[in-house]
Formats: structure tokens, C-alpha cells, sequence
């Protein structure tokens, strides 16, 4: 039996770029269709390229999907690093700033979730659940660094919670742009939600000392 053909590995600067015209143009299709009709052929006409092309790349509908979220994941956990390095800023300023500047780089970010949450495929999911669980794990991390004896008081499970507080924001209602509510400062809402919840005090700065 001949040996299945390896996909091919984007180490060229064109295949780098062609894969990533491959995933953006499957999130925005998605963004415009439910699963069943974001077909690959949606996705080459918007990419511009041909259906042949985005199978010499990925396997399958799934696979694009999942290099979606890939790509989301990582702008997530870079803006993730910014923060953590961050040692000067207060951290209610911070997390805000960390919020904002992920709904910059993917406004459509709510969007797409909700539509991603429809999807009925198992692997996506573990990796949408995968995703919240590193976003506790940094929460968690954070705010122990920077409030030790309250964090200390923050039962684990309960920062898993606040990120599902954040996920049904998103999934249940809609993350509006500014522009439609005006004053409506939506990243300082996520973060007011989530000290709230874990009853952690806003003004208090660096470690405690009690």
C-alpha cells in the first residue's frame, strides 16, 4: 500500500503566508455562516486560493477550525506574557489593559466563539476547554503574585468559574463595540466582573503585607 502523502509543512515564507490567508478567511466565513455551511469551498473562494490548495494543508474542515483557534490561542498567550512581565502596573490596571488589547487584535473574538461553541466536533471543544483552563491558570498566577493573602483565601476552582462568567458573557449576550455604547468601557467590565466574583480589592498594589 503506497504511503499516505505528508501535508505540507508551511517553511516557506509563501506557504506561511497562504496558510494564514486559509485561516483567516475560514474565521471569517464562519463568523458569516454556521458550521454545516462554512464548507471549504466558502473558504477558498474568500482566501482567493483553490480547494485542492487548502487541502495541501490541513486535512479537513475540522483542522481549519482548529488552526483558528491555534491562532487565537496564541495571540492570547503572548498577550498573556505581556502581562505577566508587566511587574509595575497595578493589577486591576493591568488586567484591564491585558482585556483590552485582546479585543483589539480580535474584536470578533466573542463572535466567533459562540459560533465555535456550535460546532459538533469533540477535539475542538477540549481545546476551546483547554484554553479556558490556561486563562485560570494565569488569573490564578497573577493574582497570587500580586494580592498573596487574598488570593491565598480564593478557593482554585473558583477562578475556573470567573472565566466561565466571562465565556457565558459572550456566549449569551452580545459583546457590543464601543461605538455602539458609547462610555461603555466593556474590557473594565470583564475584569470589574471578575474582581467582584473573587472579592479582590481593586486599589491595593503589589505584594501584601498583613
Amino acid at each position: 500500500m503506497p504511503a499516505k502523502p505528508l501535508r505540507r509543512k508551511p517553511k516557506q515564507g509563501r506557504s506561511e503566508a497562504t496558510r494564514a490567508i486559509i485561516v483567516e478567511a475560514a474565521a471569517q466565513v464562519l463568523l458569516q455562516h454556521d458550521y454545516a455551511s462554512a464548507s471549504t469551498n466558502r473558504i477558498a473562494t474568500r482566501a482567493g486560493v483553490s480547494v485542492g490548495s487548502i487541502y495541501q494543508y490541513f486535512d479537513n474542515k475540522s483542522a481549519i477550525y482548529a488552526a483558528v483557534l491555534d491562532q487565537w490561542f496564541q495571540s492570547v498567550v503572548s498577550q498573556l506574557e505581556l502581562t505577566s512581565n508587566d511587574a509595575e502596573a497595578p493589577l486591576y490596571d493591568a488586567l484591564v489593559s491585558l482585556a483590552s488589547r485582546l479585543y483589539a487584535d480580535w474584536p470578533e473574538a466573542p463572535a466567533l466563539l459562540r459560533k465555535m461553541r456550535q460546532v459538533p466536533d469533540l477535539e475542538l471543544q477540549e481545546r476551546l476547554d483547554r484554553t479556558k483552563h490556561a486563562v485560570a491558570l494565569f488569573l490564578q498566577s497573577t493574582l497570587s503574585s500580586a494580592h498573596p493573602a487574598q488570593a491565598s483565601r480564593i478557593p482554585t476552582q473558583h477562578y475556573a468559574i470567573a472565566v466561565d462568567a466571562i465565556e457565558g458573557v459572550f456566549l449569551n449576550s452580545h459583546y457590543i463595540a464601543e461605538s455602539e455604547h458609547p462610555g461603555t468601557d466593556y474590557p473594565a467590565e470583564l475584569v470589574n466582573l471578575i474582581f467582584s466574583y473573587l472579592q479582590i480589592t481593586k486599589t491595593e498594589q503589589g505584594p501584601e503585607s498583613e
